[in-house]
């Protein structure tokens, strides 16, 4: 599907000033050879569509082979006429990042986007440039500010959403909830950095080096304006590394709850054990024959007294070890 905004260059400054919606392909290729300034967008491209962009605009066959493809990484390539530049929009699904590229072709009075229909970013911008006559008053080269902008934007809902799961997990775990479900949900949100780190990482680059490009920068306040974008990105890829820092103690939390739980459990069995140990000392002692005389020694007591008085120190050394652990909070 091919949408477009035109607008002549002595119509602008009009008050009234609309641009021109959706005109067909041969409407689209007379405005081009008459100067006017357009944006061309191009959703769920279709094979066609590429070709007739590539006649009208005559793209090298390397941009077209890229603009059938959506596996590139960000990169900005500099022709005599035209530049080519790649962004990528983050989307999450089934809590791993995927990068929606959008490819943007720019000339002298023509911006031409092609891009799959999932890529809002594109949307906003194209629409902003539809109810603002003031954007027309600026360079082609501000269509191309916007559409970064609102891609640099689409950066930070995921990384919030990040950051609130990275606190709720904290929390729980501070107030005794941990389980391996939150490990798991752990290694998730860190893959996720990781996946994101590396799609913003060249993108840097590329707008490192659009700030360069003097057909991009000419115009000083276009040139703060891309300045200012490069400056946020750096501030998402700051966000990133500290989201991994967080995730990292979480980690490391729960790691130190489940060292803790283990340390307790031990010092719990040990305990039972010395409880139980003067039980087993005196059970022992009474059953070792250490002394014995020609006649057989009658106790004044009877056998059922003597187990009764052995099983009572049993039960009073039992009952006297608990209570002196659980003075000292061992148990």
């Amino acid at each position: 599907m091919i949408r477009s905004l035109v607008a002549t260059s002595s119509a602008i400054n009009d008050e009234d000033f609309v641009p021109r919606r959706n005109l067909s392909q041969e409407e689209l290729e007379k405005s081009l050879l008459d100067g006017d300034l357009m944006w061309i967008d191009v959703v769920d491209a279709e094979e066609e569509e590429i070709h007739w962009l590539e006649r009208i605009l005559d793209l090298h066959p390397v941009i077209v082979e890229d603009l059938m493809r959506n596996d590139r990484r960000p990169a900005l390539l500099v022709y005599p006429r035209y530049l080519f530049l790649s962004l990528f929009q983050p989307a999450i699904k089934r809590n791993k990042v995927e990068g929606k590229e959008i490819h943007c072709v720019m000339t002298e009075n023509c911006f031409v986007t092609v891009r799959m229909s999932e890529t809002k970013a594109v949307d906003d911008a194209y629409n902003r440039v539809a109810q603002n006559p003031d954007s027309w008053k600026q360079e082609i080269a501000y269509f191309l500010y916007l559409t970064t902008q609102y891609v640099i934007d689409g950066y930070y809902p995921p990384l919030d959403r990040i950051s609130n799961q990275l606190n709720q997990m904290e929390e729980n775990l501070l107030s005794g909830q941990e389980g391996e479900k939150t490990r798991r949900s752990v290694y998730n949100i860190k893959q996720q950095l990781i996946n994101l780190r590396q799609i913003i990482a060249p993108q840097r680059e590329v707008l490192s080096n659009v700030i360069g490009e003097n057909r991009l920068t000419a115009n000083g306040e276009i040139r703060d304006l891309f300045r200012h974008l490069y400056e946020r990105l750096l501030r998402v890829y700051d966000v990133i590394d500290a989201q991994r820092d967080l995730s990292s103690n979480v980690l490391d939390l729960i790691q130190s709850q489940s060292s803790n739980k283990l340390v307790e459990t031990v010092n719990r069995l040990t305990i039972f054990s010395m409880i139980f140990l003067p039980l087993t000392f005196l059970s022992g002692l009474l059953e070792l024959n250490f002394a014995t005389t020609s006649e057989p020694v009658v106790l004044p007591i009877t056998g059922q007294t003597m187990l009764l008085v052995v099983i009572s120190l049993m039960i009073l050394s039992a009952v006297l070890m608990t209570y002196v652990f659980r003075r000292r909070g061992w148990i």
